[in-house]
């Protein structure tokens, strides 16, 4: 219902000139988001990295932040979708177990993985999907590739007791009715919405976690 006495603040409209002006600042002053976030860098370059090149996570930006911040160098990850977040987490944890369903990138990425990286070319299927069983348990679990509703039911099994979960997209129905399922068995969802690397257009990306978990929720 629409409240038709609800009091609204004036603004002061710009001109066209002024508000053009304000625009391109954005480009331009150091502080700004798309320039201070990488984003300008990375839509030009077309490749997810900071101001300075370095690589980042296709996640929201502010996830990427929580990330920078809440990620120990005692870590293990594991990833369903490998590449840009590989080397970041690489850069960050301990070790980095990433499989990849696409045998071309996978070729390419190995040029430039450093030794605390497993990275291994599997096709969809089972053993996608079941692929972090066959390793010791992880702190965190990006899941960014094929069947997601369906890794996200294995890797709640490969968690180690603070472990915890990122699933991209999860706007996405049935990924939304997956983690529906798994706040019935006790994980807790916290959604991070934004822009990311590369794009301007809002994405979503939830963390699914425990009460005591690796990243201190």
């Amino acid at each position: 219902m629409t409240n038709a006495n609800k009091i609204t603040l004036p603004g002061k409209k710009r001109s066209t000139i002024s508000a053009l002006l304000r625009f391109l600042r954005l480009g331009i002053h150091p502080q700004s988001f798309v320039k201070s976030s990488g984003l300008l860098r990375s839509y030009k370059e077309n490749r997810p990295v900071d101001f300075a090149g370095n690589p980042l996570p296709w996640l929201p930006y502010s996830l990427i932040r929580i990330l920078d911040e809440r990620v120990t160098n005692e870590m293990r990850v594991f990833e369903y979708g490998a590449g840009y977040s590989t080397l970041y987490f690489a850069d960050r944890v301990e070790t980095v177990v990433s499989i990849e369903h696409v045998e071309a990138w996978v070729e390419t990425l190995k040029t430039a993985m450093p030794d605390n990286v497993v990275l291994e070319f599997q096709n969809k299927g089972q053993s996608y999907i079941e692929a972090p069983s066959r390793f010791s348990k992880f702190d965190l679990i990006l899941i960014d590739g094929l069947d997601r509703s369906a890794c996200m039911e294995a890797a709640k099994n490969s968690l180690t007791e603070q472990g915890v979960m990122i699933v991209d997209d999860s706007h996405r129905e049935e990924i939304a009715a997956k983690i529906l399922e798994l706040k019935d068995s006790g994980f807790k969802a916290l959604p991070f919405f934004g822009p990311r690397p590369t794009s301007l257009i809002e994405t979503q990306a939830t963390v699914l976690y425990k009460s005591s978990n690796a990243l201190n929720i």
